[in-house]
């Protein structure tokens, strides 16, 4: 089901170790619906993620992308990279649907301000919150599967986080706030960078290993399982670090491509019967250029890539309006176009998913007045 138009387009996680370490009494879920909001920090390049079709992306991208014979086709002018079959799994089974070209009003390139800009989304401080007034609005309680309170968690409604002892090391999160500071100094930030993207940092993908396919199982399966109970949260967030992909992009983008994937999969497994009334969405602060660089990787940009999922929305999908890869059509001459607001993507789960009115979007929660895009979630 295409609707895109130009002008539409874990023994750690056994039962008894989780609620012996997490006693927190939680307000019964309105309604039996789950929201999960789920932060790829460092900008996730979507344009490998849904690939599209189209010749000019050869032209700007000709060393980085999966080969032809290795995608995903989804017969309708995208494809998916390899590394996200488990998510093909679950858009051919109508759980996961997809926005290309989204992104805030926020137009500058900082990952840390555009982070932000993301997580409060029209507040006048950035101690409050988008999904915590979303808490707010619809009673409950939110939870946060990390070593702190995401900045969008944060504010007056109930929500509070937990974390794992494996998260005890927030190595990525550092390294990106040091590629950040070394930006200007490329005696610095060149071998930073490619010491990140060299496989030996993250070949961890199973038994005890930290790496991201472990961290990113963990934290899915976590949420999963402390939302399902009986009196679990009705809203939930999870931040992935590490997408910050400025050289040797391949290596690192499959890697964590794959522990999403996986991320997902342990989410919906632990959610249960839960996972029918759930509508997950995942993005980040903004895209990566529409050209490759001298580095074999991308830079920061603007039009970004949007996925929900969940058995709560319309799956099987690409939504919103494709801006194209002609050089007219690039944002400055080198991003994605942003095609598609992330405000009304949001707006469109929270008033058919969560239930909250259009007036209290506007104005409480976003104090923004852009339509929704219809038509993401089952009625």
């Amino acid at each position: 089901m295409l609707k895109l138009t130009r002008r539409s387009a874990l023994a750690l996680l056994a039962s008894a170790s989780i609620s012996s370490r997490m006693k927190v009494a939680y307000a019964r879920e309105p309604g039996g619906r789950k929201t999960v909001f789920i932060i790829l920090r460092g900008a996730m390049d979507g344009l490998s993620a849904l690939i599209p079709n189209d010749p000019a992306l050869n032209a700007l991208r000709p060393s980085i992308m999966p080969d032809m014979a290795d995608r995903i086709d989804l017969n309708n002018g995208f494809s998916l990279h390899p590394s996200l079959s488990g998510i093909h799994r679950l858009y051919e089974s109508g759980e996961v649907s997809f926005v290309h070209a989204a992104a805030t009003s926020y137009r500058a390139r900082s990952h840390f301000d555009g982070q932000d800009f993301l997580e409060t989304l029209g507040s006048t401080t950035t101690r409050d919150g988008w999904l915590n007034r979303v808490v707010q609005a619809a009673g409950g309680k939110g939870l946060a599967v990390g070593y702190a309170l995401p900045l969008a968690l944060r504010g007056d409604g109930a929500a509070a986080n937990w974390s794992p002892p494996v998260f005890s090391e927030a190595s990525e999160d550092l390294l990106d706030r040091l590629q950040g500071l070394y930006m200007d100094y490329p005696l610095l930030s060149e071998p930073l960078a490619t010491a990140r993207a060299t496989p030996t940092s993250s070949v961890d993908m199973s038994g005890d290993g930290r790496g991201p396919a472990r961290q990113y199982a963990l934290a899915g399966a976590a949420l999963g399982q402390l939302m399902s109970a009986d009196n679990g949260p009705n809203i939930g967030m999870l931040s992935f670090d590490g997408w910050d992909t400025h050289a040797n992009q391949s290596n690192q983008i499959s890697t964590r491509f794959s522990a999403l994937g996986t991320a997902l999969a342990e989410l919906k497994s632990k959610l249960g019967s839960h996972w029918n009334r759930t509508a997950v969405v995942i993005c980040s602060e903004f895209g990566r250029t529409a050209a490759e660089n001298g580095t074999r990787g991308t830079d920061h940009g603007t039009g970004g890539l949007m996925i929900l999922a969940g058995g709560a929305v319309r799956g099987g999908g690409i939504y919103g309006d494709w801006p194209g890869l002609k050089q007219r059509d690039l944002h400055e001459g080198r991003d994605l176009a942003p095609a598609n607001d992330v405000t009304s993507i949001l707006k469109s789960v929270l008033r058919d998913h969560v239930g909250i009115s259009r007036s209290t979007l506007d104005t409480r929660i976003f104090d923004s007045r852009a339509p929704a895009l219809d038509g993401l979630i089952e009625l």
